[in-house]
């Protein structure tokens, strides 16, 4: 092999990847090329340093206000969906109740409880189709990362 290649395997000879001709090959050229035998003790000594390395731990006052963040915004999550499934129910129920009672008191006149309830299901498709525009625009917000 090429005083280039073995340049090129030596990495790979600390990691543990080549196979056994390749290693005696490496290691029958460090032992006649000093600038490859520099090479190779200066990768050696670095995988050293490198197993002794370890990542800091974070003390445990970091855990503790990461995790109660996290509980924060879950339950402030869970909050507002429990709230807002209850409105919409709350509105339901108030809209047929109401609904209910001009459909059925016969004192109003037929014209007056059409109108009313042309009225109604406006006001729904309007909500509907506001919602149904606010989610469309909402996943399509290129920017919506940017910060002002």
């Amino acid at each position: 092999m090429e005083h280039t290649e073995i340049k090129q395997l030596i990495t790979s000879y600390h990691e543990g990847t080549l196979d056994d001709s390749q290693k005696e090959q490496v290691e029958e050229h460090i032992r006649t090329c000093p600038e490859c035998r520099q090479e190779f003790e200066e990768m050696k000594k670095f995988e050293e340093v490198m197993e002794k390395m370890a990542f800091k731990k974070p003390p445990k006052e970091t855990w503790e206000g990461y995790w109660s963040g996290v509980y924060n915004r879950l339950e402030r999550g869970i909050g507002w969906i429990f709230m807002s499934i209850g409105a919409m129910i709350l509105l339901f129920f108030g809209g047929y109740k109401m609904v209910e009672g001009i459909v059925q008191d016969p004192e109003i006149p037929l014209l007056l409880r059409v109108g009313i309830l042309a009225v109604l299901a406006g006001i729904v498709v309007l909500l509907v189709s506001f919602g149904r525009e606010r989610i469309f625009v909402d996943k399509r917000e290129r920017y919506k990362e940017v910060q002002k």
